[in-house]
């Protein structure tokens, strides 16, 4: 039986995939992490995409990455700070050059709505990891 907690692992991967956390999006020619505010997430990462021998990341087109559904409580990586949060705060994919595939609260250039944050921090720091109810 598969239950919800159980990653489903995607094999064509179009770019690696360096944490956990980050937003997936579908494409033509493989999965690959959100770029920008419109980019419709269709789950999230378990874990870094996969490793060969030599520890590097294994590049786009051999790779996989296991890829869990944006259903329930998810952890996500927030691009920006996030002060003062408050539980039920709207979160949106993110759109920063360095920070692709991420989350934060600014809902600016159409972005696309992924959740309510769903914690107690006081302050969120960029790369932290938030709960989001989707």
């Amino acid at each position: 039986m598969v239950i919800k907690e159980d990653p489903r692992y995607a094999p064509d991967i179009q770019n690696t995939f360096a944490s956990r956390g980050l937003l997936v999006q579908y494409h033509g020619s493989g999965i690959k992490v959100t770029a920008a505010v419109t980019d419709t997430p269709i789950g999230y990462t378990a874990a870094e995409s996969s490793r060969g021998e030599d520890g590097n990341l294994e590049a786009a087109g051999t790779g996989t990455v296991a890829v869990l559904p944006l259903s329930g409580l998810c952890y996500l990586k927030v691009a920006n700070n996030i002060t003062a949060p408050k539980f039920g705060l709207s979160i949106y994919t993110a759109q920063t050059s360095d920070t692709d595939g991420t989350v934060d609260d600014d809902s600016s250039n159409s972005a696309v709505f992924v959740g309510y944050y769903c914690g107690d921090e006081s302050a969120i720091t960029a790369g932290d990891f938030i709960p989001v109810w989707c």
